[in-house]
């Protein structure tokens, strides 16, 4: 019988051709997947950045709306005195009223826990009940 049948190298030697070839497919391999992780880790820390200062930024929208919707409804009502400060469960907003004439400049800052910033300059015509202007500032931290 033939001792040799269905193996084609004998246990233990190498032939010239695979001598030095595993070690460097391997840690190519493993290069690229490392590479590959750290990208990964990468884009989820920048992704939850960017979710976190979305946040923020819609937590100031909601602020604002709020205080304007106060400070408009009492506008209409013609009240003598608004309210220069409004405190909120993640904030506060501040506003100043300066008299021009038949129209108003309103100025609503409204400030997170996180000392960030939004501040909407406002034109109000107070015979039409209507504005005519609004400009806005967002200060986010860097």
């Amino acid at each position: 019988m033939n001792s040799r049948w269905g193996q084609s190298v004998q246990a233990g030697l190498r032939t010239k051709q695979d001598k030095g070839y595993i070690f460097p497919v391997t840690l190519i391999i493993s290069v690229i997947v490392s590479s590959f992780l750290l990208h990964q880790i990468e884009n989820y820390r920048l992704e939850k950045m960017f979710y976190h200062e979305s946040d923020q930024q819609f937590e100031l929208e909601v602020m604002m709306k709020y205080a304007w919707d106060i400070v408009e409804e009492q506008l209409k009502e013609e009240r003598g005195e608004i309210s220069s400060s409004f405190e909120m469960p993640r904030g506060e907003a501040t506003v100043t009223v300066k008299e021009l004439g038949t129209e108003r400049e309103i100025v609503i800052v409204c400030t997170t826990r996180m000392a960030r910033e939004y501040k909407a300059t406002i034109l109000y015509d107070m015979e039409e009940k209507k504005v005519l202007a609004w400009y806005e500032t967002i200060k986010l931290i860097t």
